[in-house]
C-alpha cells in the first residue's frame, strides 16, 4: 500500500527522495492500476527510430500517464515535474494540489486507444514556440484518446468539483523523450503537448492520419 516515505526502509526513502514525495506507493502500483500496454504504434519517422524502441516509447508513454494518475490521486505534485514539464501540469490541477486536493483521473484521459511516432521538424517546434511550449524534444507521440472525458478534484473539507477534460474523442500529441531510471522505469517524459482540435493549425501530418 502507499506508505508516508518516512515509514519506509531508509534505502527506498534514498530512492524516492530525490522526486519531492512525501508518499511512496508499493512497487507494484502500476500492475494495481492496471496500466495498459500501448496499443502497437504506427511508426512514422521514416527510419529514424526502429519499431521496437517505438514502442518501447509509446509504452513508456503510458507508463508515465500511470505514474501521473498516482501522484495525483495522492498529492504528489513534486513527482509530477519529473513526469512532464512544468507547462503541460493544467494550472486548475496545480491550484488543486496546491490547497490538498487529491485528484481522480480517468482512463479516458490517459491511455489511447491508438497512436503513432512522428519526428518533431522546425516547422513543429514553430507550432510549439507560438504556444508558449519551446521543445528541444526531437520525436513526438501522438494518440487518440476517447471522450467525453472528466476528471474530479476532492478536497480535504469534503468538496468534490468535476472538470470536463475533452466533450469528444481527442487526438493529443505529446513531445519528449525517453527517460529510464529507478523506481519510475520507462517514462515519456514530455515537455511540449497539443491536440488536433486547436483552431491554430496544429501539425497537419499529426493530424491527419
Amino acid at each position: 500500500m502507499t506508505t508516508p516515505i518516512e515509514d519506509v526502509p531508509p534505502a527506498c526513502a534514498a530512492l524516492w527522495a530525490p522526486y519531492q514525495v512525501t508518499k511512496v506507493p508499493p512497487p507494484d502500483i502500476l500492475q494495481q492500476e492496471h496500466v495498459p500496454p500501448a496499443p502497437p504504434v504506427r511508426n512514422m519517422t521514416n527510419g529514424a527510430v526502429s519499431d521496437a524502441d517505438a514502442q518501447r516509447w509509446a509504452d513508456a508513454s503510458n507508463r508515465d500517464s500511470g505514474w501521473y494518475k498516482w501522484a495525483e490521486a495522492n498529492g504528489q505534485i513534486g513527482l509530477l515535474r519529473h513526469l512532464v514539464g512544468d507547462a503541460l501540469i493544467p494550472a486548475d490541477e496545480q491550484s488543486a494540489l496546491a490547497a490538498d486536493a487529491t485528484i481522480e483521473l480517468p482512463n479516458c484521459d490517459l491511455y489511447p486507444s491508438d497512436n503513432a511516432l512522428f519526428e518533431v521538424g522546425a516547422s513543429d517546434e514553430g507550432f510549439f514556440r507560438e504556444k508558449g511550449l519551446p521543445t528541444d524534444s526531437s520525436f513526438v507521440v501522438v494518440g487518440d484518446y476517447p471522450g467525453p472525458c472528466t476528471e474530479s478534484f476532492h478536497y480535504p473539507d469534503g468538496r468534490v468539483t468535476s472538470v470536463q477534460v475533452s466533450s469528444q474523442p481527442t487526438r493529443v500529441f505529446i513531445a519528449g523523450r525517453l527517460v529510464s531510471a529507478a523506481p519510475l522505469g520507462d517514462i515519456w517524459l514530455g515537455d511540449a503537448s497539443g491536440n488536433c482540435a486547436d483552431p491554430t493549425g496544429p501539425p497537419a501530418a499529426w493530424c491527419g492520419r
